[in-house]
């Protein structure tokens, strides 16, 4: 049994060859989902997700995608524009002198997720030319999980409650995204 942000499932241990490109692992370790209480699984339109952590899954001594693959370096380039290609890339493909000038690195302190810290976050309200107070997450700094997987925030009870004092309200149907920061 797995549990997911958006539900519990069952799920079967196999193993099956996956090919990305030039990339070939024999035996992956993946996971079926037989049942579920997850509902956008029943309407969604993609047939897999990849979990690509940095290290063994929790609990797990299955090497992950990314190690059979041979990969320590990866890229993802979400472009903003709805409908917009996105991109992954698997390996090192640029000098470091290139990704030193141009990436923006974050240094993983997680075991489990690609855990980094942030520092100072903070909204500008660029029609005032004011910061505003009630700043969560400010100087001893807190952890991020980064996942290309989800737009969920989950954050401790308190930044949660000063962010949401900070922004209007979310409509359940996000139809007022635009209007947020």
């Amino acid at each position: 049994k797995h549990v997911f942000g958006s539900g519990p499932c069952v799920s079967m241990k196999g193993y099956e060859e996956v090919i990305v490109g030039p990339l070939k692992s024999k035996k992956q370790t993946f996971w079926e989902i037989v049942d579920h209480k997850i509902e956008v699984l029943n309407t969604a339109k993609f047939a897999a997700i990849v979990g690509i952590g940095p290290n063994f899954g929790y609990g797990s001594n299955d090497s992950t995608l990314l190690m059979n693959f041979g990969v320590n370096e990866f890229s993802i380039c979400l472009q903003r524009a709805p409908g917009s290609d996105g991109f992954m890339t698997w390996g090192k493909e640029n000098a470091d002198s290139y990704k030193d000038k141009h990436f923006a690195k974050a240094n993983v302190i997680g075991q489990h997720h690609w855990v980094t810290r942030m520092y100072n976050v903070r909204f500008n309200d660029d029609a005032l030319n004011t910061n505003l107070a009630n700043v969560p997450c400010t100087a001893g700094g807190c952890a991020a999980i980064i996942d290309s997987g989800t737009s969920l925030i989950a954050a401790p009870g308190q930044a949660l409650q000063q962010l949401s004092n900070q922004i209007e309200p979310i409509m359940e149907d996000c139809s007022n995204l635009h209007l947020l920061p």
